[in-house]
């Protein structure tokens, strides 16, 4: 079984197009390759009505498990909480705004099947990846935390940030994640290139929000990411550990 953690902040527009947008596509990835799937949607304590319609969603699939952090944490606490309740070998964290397309899923899967890695990261900076309609705004900051955490890391990674993968669910019970913001997915997948595990690419579609407005203070991530790298230098350089 594959788990698929989505945390969702104020999600009601995006939720309303899952039936024709989500469960379909993955309903055929399930029929292609003979996984089987669960999703947990967690809510970060949405003020609008994203719970209730997640509720609405689990009665109606018993693949779907609704929960809720009740206050709004940070899509790192959400994804944290999510893990708790996946019940694959396998896990993938996806966005809630489908701005990674599910179809990608399957490639996720070929490529953990190809060489069974730790990790397989969706990058849509791979020569076969792409933006689609991604703002200059949206697209600087990313390039330039990207390279820096590839420099830090000394790892071929072209893409640290992104949120779309798929791990191997033991690997990741092994990680201890600090993380609540978004900052998370830099955070894993540094700690497992750092311990030596095995993190592979495929190159994946991005393109812009559709419903609803972005979640990101940039302004608080970059103070977020700029405290991750320098974490992962005084590592990288003075040896020191991760408390």
């Amino acid at each position: 079984m594959i788990s698929i953690v989505i945390p969702l902040y104020n999600e009601r527009d995006n939720i309303l197009t899952y039936r024709d947008e989500l469960f379909p596509k993955i309903d055929r990835i399930a029929g292609a390759t003979g996984e089987s799937f669960q999703y947990v949607m967690v809510d970060d304590g949405s003020r609008d009505d994203t719970y209730p319609l997640l509720q609405g969603l689990a009665r109606e699939r018993s693949d779907v498990i609704a929960v809720t952090n009740g206050t709004n944490k940070g899509m790192g606490a959400a994804i944290k909480h999510g893990l708790q309740y996946c019940k694959g070998d396998l896990v993938v964290t996806m966005d809630s705004d489908l701005t990674f397309r599910p179809e990608d899923v399957e490639a996720l899967i070929a490529a953990y099947r190809a060489s069974h890695p730790d990790c397989v990261s969706g990058s849509p900076y791979l020569k076969q990846g792409l933006m689609e309609e991604v703002s200059f705004i949206r697209f600087l900051p990313s390039k330039v935390v990207n390279t820096l955490y590839q420099i830090l890391l000394g790892a071929k990674i072209t893409c640290v940030s992104p949120i779309f993968r798929l791990y191997r669910k033991d690997v990741l019970d092994e990680i201890r994640i600090q993380s609540n913001n978004f900052e998370i997915n830099a955070e894993i997948l540094a700690k497992l290139i750092l311990s030596g595990r095995s993190v592979v690419e495929v190159p994946v579609v991005l393109h812009t929000r559709r419903y609803g407005e972005s979640k990101i203070n940039v302004s608080k991530e970059i103070r977020n990411h700029v405290r991750l790298l320098t974490k992962i230098f005084k590592i990288r350089v003075f040896k020191g550990n991760w408390d």
